[in-house]
This record gives structure tokens, sequence and C-alpha cells, in this order.
């Protein structure tokens, strides 16, 4: 079951490293991308509340722009994301060891 726990906590990322990788490449796989950065906000979207707050510097050099840009729409939201799943996963944990009894010692 541990194994499934930790391919479930690394899902969203998964899904944050091929949007990044689908929006670097739109032009290269003839996508609109439009589209691709819609399912990227879509992503985003719950965290959007948190995220929106303006606390992001404002870069001159363009990399840095599309770096910090990709952290917030992608990498973040995936942190949050596996961070409420282990949270749920753990208070599972717990709910279900609570209602067993103890095992006495051999």
């Amino acid at each position: 079951m541990s194994w499934l726990r930790r391919v479930l906590l690394t899902v969203p990322f998964a899904i944050a490293a091929v949007l990044n990788i689908l929006m670097l490449n739109a032009d290269r796989f003839h996508l609109r991308r439009e589209h691709i950065a819609g399912y990227g906000f879509l992503f985003g979207t719950p965290w959007a509340w948190l995220l929106d707050r303006g606390w992001g510097p404002d870069y001159h050099h363009r990399n840095m722009q599309l770096l910090f840009g990709y952290a917030i729409i992608l990498w973040i939201p995936a942190l949050l994301y596996s961070g409420c799943l282990w949270f749920l996963l753990r208070g599972l944990a717990q709910l279900t060891n609570v209602d067993r009894p103890a095992r006495k010692g051999n």
C-alpha cells in the first residue's frame, strides 16, 4: 500500500511536468498554445486565491519571468495538491488505526 501512496503523491508533479513540457514545445508539436495554457491555468485554478496576491517580483529578464510564471502556474499548485493528498492519506491512516484494537505482544 505504501507504493500506491507514493505514486498518488507524485501524480500532481507528473501532471505539472507534462504541462510544462507541452507549454515549452507547443510550437514544435503544432499544438495551440492557448489550449495548453488553458490547461495549465485550469490546473492551478483551485489555488488562484492563494497565488494571486501579487507577491511575485517583476523580472526584466524574459527567461526569469517565464521560470517564475511556470513556478506559480504549475509547480506551486502541484506542491499544494501533493501536500493536501498527503494530509488526506495521513488522516485516513490515523482514522483506520484508531478503530483497530491494539495487538498484544507475543
